[in-house]
């Protein structure tokens, strides 16, 4: 069987570490002009062509023979080598793939101009770049639209969602469709477990299915891409500098690739104002659309345009839950809150202006999607540099049910279970009281609080017991990231 050929350009830490990682499987030619790096190059692998030369002359590149390749890794620590490399790469030759460290913004944005797959120094390890080289992804132009939008996709042993049942995954705008595992072929169902190795055939929006593959393939976390690739923005007219700071942070933050503001009348109005917010508070690529219709309708409206690629809703606290309305109507902005969420299909922020996100707050209570909530807080901290915070709500002792009991020891069981998973750090607070009151006065020490859509409680129920989620959100002081429910059909 012919071996995978990849060539390695820079034998630093990284490039020596990818020797002594990679499988003898692959075939391996590095470029440095260093000697004595590639002294040490040759004592960790003998089997290893070498070529002592400068990776930005064109002349060493043919000689290494890139077309041939199955790939080029470029591991310096210098970002102009990168660049430089990259650049006669993509100018002068056809290379399958170009895996490429950077160190800026600037960096990493070239690189990807010139076709590179980026690997951010500060983040880069030799394990996530065999990950990319390990990962099998095929796409199916034969069947449907041929736009990608059918996948088979292996699961990596390092991926977040192996090990997982599907019931747990939360497949929002893709769908899996069936799973090959050795020989056998396994119909998805919520309790089927994912398994490495596994070969799955996922379907969905072209751009949204590369972010799944990413995530199924290797240890991928780039919230919030899974849902879709637009931030949308929503404007009454009243919101202030503040706001626009905040969401500029937001915006700075997650990777998203176009803003667009949805303006009632009112907001219209203030179009050069918002114009030059926007420029303060680098908010780029963006689209302001008037509206006339009601928030809802407006939103769906626009989520329709531009084909559900909304990744995140943002509006203000003002805006989502006006608490200054008697309790008489708090249903209807009940209601209106989880339609917008339902509307969206993506998490939905709800800005109070208490960035930037240094401590999240994520409520563990029953009712709730405890997965979804720990695993979008994760990504956020992980994005945001920011500490999590996980609160329990002990039940009283005499007034609680045994399954009240059973449901605290499982909460308290999976928030152990899911950190070490993620091999991550969670500070668990447990308290005991009233849920709503307990949460209420413990984010104020926090800046962002995570929190799943509650279940809608209709007629009677909704007046005899209380909708805690509803109620924490409502009486919220602190910016709520308000992730979707998990959608029945898989």
């Amino acid at each position: 069987m012919k071996k995978n050929r990849f060539i390695i350009i820079g034998l630093g830490s990284i490039g020596l570490i990818l020797l002594k990682t990679l499988s003898r499987d692959y075939e391996l030619l590095c470029i440095d002009k260093d000697g004595a790096s590639v002294d040490k190059a040759r004592e960790i692998r003998e089997d290893i062509k070498v070529i002592v030369g400068d990776a930005t002359s064109r002349l060493v590149l043919e000689e290494a023979g890139v077309n041939d390749s199955d790939g080029v890794i470029i591991t310096t620590t210098d970002e102009k080598v990168n660049i430089e490399v990259a650049r006669i790469l993509h100018e002068n030759f056809e290379p399958r793939r170009v895996i490429a460290i950077a160190i800026s913004e600037e960096g990493i944005e070239t690189l990807q101009i010139y076709g590179a797959e980026v690997e951010n120094i500060f983040m880069a390890s030799a394990v996530g770049i065999v990950n990319r080289l390990t990962e099998k992804t095929k796409t199916t132009h034969e069947i449907g639209i041929g736009r990608n939008e059918i996948m088979e996709v292996e699961v990596h042993p390092n991926s977040r969602l192996a090990n997982k049942p599907i019931g747990l995954l939360a497949p929002i705008k893709w769908r899996i469709g069936i799973i090959y595992r050795d020989d056998n072929i396994i119909i998805p169902r919520t309790n089927v477990v994912l398994k490495p190795r596994d070969r799955v055939v996922i379907l969905g929006e072209p751009n949204i299915l590369k972010t799944v593959a990413e995530i199924l393939t290797f240890s991928f976390e780039r919230f919030p891409l899974e849902y879709g690739s637009v931030a949308l923005t929503y404007l009454t007219g009243a919101e202030d500098e503040k706001f626009f700071e905040e969401l500029g942070y937001i915006i700075s933050s997650f990777p998203v690739e176009k803003n667009i503001f949805v303006c009632s009348r009112k907001a219209a109005e203030r179009k050069d104002e918002i114009e030059r917010l926007c420029d303060t508070y680098h908010i780029k690529e963006r689209v302001l659309k008037e509206s006339i219709l009601p928030i809802l309708s407006a939103i769906g409206e626009t989520a329709k345009e531009i084909k559900d690629e909304q990744a995140l809703i943002v509006i203000s606290k003002k805006a989502a839950i006006d608490t200054s309305r008697i309790s008489f109507f708090s249903s209807r902005k009940r209601n209106f809150l989880y339609s917008l969420v339902d509307i969206g299909s993506c998490p939905v922020f709800i800005l109070s202006g208490t960035h930037p996100y240094e401590k999240i707050l994520l409520p563990c209570l029953a009712g709730t999607d405890l997965d979804r909530i720990i695993e979008t807080g994760i990504e956020v901290s992980s994005t945001i540099n920011g500490s999590l915070s996980a609160l329990t709500v002990e039940p009283s002792r005499y007034i609680a049910t045994e399954e009240d009991h059973t449901n605290y020891k499982e909460i308290k069981k999976r928030i152990s279970s899911l950190t070490a998973m993620y091999k991550t750090s969670i500070e668990v607070i447990t308290k005991k009281g009233n849920p709503i009151k307990v949460t209420n006065l413990v984010q104020k020490e926090y800046n962002l609080m995570v929190i799943n859509r509650g279940g809608q409680r209709r007629g009677l129920l909704s007046l005899l017991s209380p909708d805690v989620v509803w109620n924490i959100i409502k009486d919220a002081r602190i910016t709520t990231l308000i992730t979707p429910p998990v959608e029945g059909a898989l």
